[in-house]
């Protein structure tokens, strides 16, 4: 089955880049990537509109070369995004190709507007996909409520396969009484950085040998380091952007995984923190609501109290055994559902879904 996906820049980070490297090798060759999106360096109103033109020029010059029975767009729920890749959309059903849409984020500021000011172009446009893919069930819930018609399939984000073998001979801390925790995210507004900081200082207040690592970076880094000057909190350490060999040292030397973020699609440092072996202490964002155990994987935490955080860290801290027995079990989790090569078969078994309605039209 040939399948045209609109993918961004694979050079670029961000969780869409990722989760298509990851997939890549994993997927035939009738699965073409076309890349779209900024570019590095980019710069500037006019270059950024003429690279938009020239990505909807190379799409219809990618449809009109070849056959493809499908297309694949991975828009977010926000006001940029909603409008390029409806081009896209229409620019496809022109050519007479059907349309999935894998929706990837879903920002509320956006969600309120299309619901308020644009629901029936949103209809009249995504409407017309052939099926959509969201990353939670609250999400399938919004596109119907916005009139999108089934299939509508939940799916996830993505830890690649090598994961799991490098994390299989990972130590992790038997004592009592001290906790290594990291916390990774892009550090902007949103991302939940001031209560993961807050709730850290009151675990240092019971718990002192506990520390902190912060990998990531962007605009509240330099808020967060001049905090923890000002403050006086020890043992914290800001990693920066992390990635590869680096990305996995940090979540190995870890004993932790601290989630503060206020609304995500699927977070895939949650998954990839799973995949390493560690208990997670997270808010219920997105898709995590679906699938995560409280207790079990971890703690879910429905609340932006730091002192709730900090409980829950306190709880790890005392007890390596709970720790040790949450890590395994949600590695053996994430090995069966998140691993590169399942996920690639149940999108690859979501194209095959379609083929019926494909070879109709």
């Amino acid at each position: 089955m040939r399948v045209l996906i609109t993918v961004p820049r694979l050079a670029m980070p961000g969780g869409v880049s990722n989760y298509y490297r990851t997939l890549r090798s994993h997927l035939d060759p009738d699965k073409v990537y076309l890349e779209i999106g900024a570019v590095p360096g980019e710069s500037g109103r006019v270059r950024r509109l003429l690279r938009i033109l020239g990505d909807v020029v190379r799409f219809h010059r990618a449809l009109a070369a070849r056959d493809f029975d499908l297309v694949h767009i991975n828009p977010s729920i926000d006001v940029f995004s909603v409008v390029r890749d409806g081009i896209f959309l229409l620019v496809a059903r022109l050519h007479g190709t059907d349309v999935l849409v894998f929706y990837r984020g879903w920002m509320p500021v956006a969600d309120t507007l299309v619901r308020e000011r644009f629901p029936r172009l949103f209809r009249w446009v995504y409407g017309r996909a052939r099926a959509s893919i969201v990353l939670a069930a609250e999400f399938r819930r919004a596109l119907l409520d916005l009139g999108v018609r089934e299939p509508i399939f939940i799916e996830t984000t993505v830890v690649g396969d090598d994961a799991f073998a490098a994390t299989e001979a990972s130590p992790r801390n038997p004592l009592p009484g001290s906790l290594r925790i990291l916390f990774l995210s892009r550090l902007d507004t949103g991302k939940g950085l001031p209560e993961a900081l807050d709730a850290y200082a009151l675990l240092r207040a019971t718990v002192p040998g506990a520390t902190l690592d912060i990998a990531g970076d962007g605009p509240e880094r330099a808020w967060a380091e001049r905090e923890v000057a000002r403050r006086g909190i020890a043992g914290v350490r800001f990693l920066g952007h992390v990635g590869g060999a680096d990305k996995r040292a940090a979540f190995g030397a870890a004993d932790a995984y601290l989630f503060t973020s206020l609304a995500e699609g699927m977070p895939n440092s949650v998954l990839e923190a799973m995949a390493h072996g560690l208990p997670v202490v997270t808010r219920p964002v997105g898709g995590v609501r679906d699938f995560f155990v409280d207790g079990t994987m971890g703690y879910a935490v429905d609340s932006t109290d730091p002192a709730e955080f900090a409980r829950r860290l306190a709880q790890l801290a005392a007890d390596p055994a709970l720790r040790a027995a949450m890590g395994r079990h949600n590695r053996d989790y994430a090995r069966s559902r998140f691993a590169a090569s399942v996920v690639a078969a149940r999108l690859l078994a979501i194209y095959d879904s379609l083929r019926p309605a494909v070879a109709a039209t």
